[in-house]
């Protein structure tokens, strides 16, 4: 290779390690870059991931909500069913305000003169009852005498009864409307409750859209980012692959220069041996015309000497081997 080819060499060589600089101030401005976008493009990942856990539990908040309201409104129906139950109960048996009065009892008024009812007592009855009947046995009455006492027993017995047909429907009617208002107070709590869950289970889930809307804007924004860092990355691959095509040609020029620079140094090496060998004749020739020897022929011979030294001990070192 000429010296030309090698100057050649070393100004492609100068060229491509300037546009290795250059490429490579340009990857490392571009990896920036584009590590900066995927960095951008992970926040809004992880706000989606946030919001997604906010809705999970959100969404199970809702549901206990919607759940409690299923319950409650089957309650409220049941309270209802009773309280139309009930209602037919008071409309079939209305409570009988009089109990039956017994007639054998005279008119009683009260201080200002009006007239009280003759309530009936059953225990009073029955008391009343157990005496004539123990009169009947201990006693020695007359037949009419004791037909008067068996009419009278007879007639307590149907008052009795009457007595207590009465008790038994206003104790119906009493229930009934005890029940009544037991059951509306319920269904009317029921009520208030299955409002205030729905509103508590509607408020969670229109924070869920909410929470749902901005999702999708986020997801929006992260497809765009990623698209953008899928740009910045195949434009970083681009100029990474420039840069080692360029890195593969420096190398070779730098192959090739040290191949030319081994082989010029062989070349001068084999030169000054010429030379030393010509330069030694002469100065052989000098010695044995005893002409006067100047100090280049000295160091010419200096050089001869040494070399001869150098070959005697590596020949001297091989025959000792």
């Amino acid at each position: 290779m000429s010296s030309t080819d090698a100057k050649e060499l070393l100004k492609e060589q100068s060229k491509v390690r300037k546009q290795i600089s250059e490429l490579r101030y340009k990857l490392n401005t571009l990896n920036n870059k584009k590590e900066g976008v995927f960095k951008e493009k992970d926040e809004f990942s992880e706000n989606i991931v946030k919001l997604i856990s906010q809705i999970k539990i959100l969404k199970k908040e809702r549901d206990t909500f919607t759940r409690k309201v299923k319950e409650l409104k089957k309650e409220r129906e049941d309270n209802n069913n009773k309280i139309k139950e009930y209602s037919l109960v008071l409309k079939d048996q209305p409570e009988r305000k009089d109990q039956p009065e017994r007639k054998d009892q005279p008119e009683r008024k009260d201080q200002f003169g009006r007239r009280q009812e003759k309530r009936i007592n059953p225990d009073s009855i029955k008391k009343e009852m157990e005496q004539l009947e123990f009169k009947i046995e201990t006693e020695g009455m007359s037949f009419d005498k004791e037909k008067k006492v068996m009419l009278i027993i007879n007639e307590l017995k149907k008052t009795l009864e009457g007595a207590k047909v009465s008790i038994e429907a206003n104790k119906k009617v009493r229930e009934a409307r005890n029940g009544l208002r037991d059951a509306r107070r319920k269904a009317n709590a029921a009520h208030r409750q299955v409002q205030d869950n729905a509103r508590l289970s509607q408020e969670k889930h229109e924070k869920i859209l909410k929470l749902s809307k901005e999702i999708d804007s986020l997801k929006e924004k992260e497809k765009e980012f990623y698209s953008k860092f899928s740009d910045e990355k195949q434009e970083f691959n681009k100029v990474n692959s420039e840069l080692k095509e360029l890195i593969v040609i420096l190398n070779n020029i730098n192959n090739k220069l040290k191949d030319q620079k081994v082989k010029t140094n062989e070349n001068k090496i084999h030169e000054d041996r010429k030379n030393l060998k010509e330069k030694s004749k002469e100065v052989d020739e000098k010695i044995k015309s005893r002409k006067k020897l100047t100090t280049e022929d000295l160091l010419v011979f200096q050089k001869n000497v040494e070399k001869e030294e150098s070959v005697g001990t590596k020949t001297s070192k091989k025959n000792s081997k």
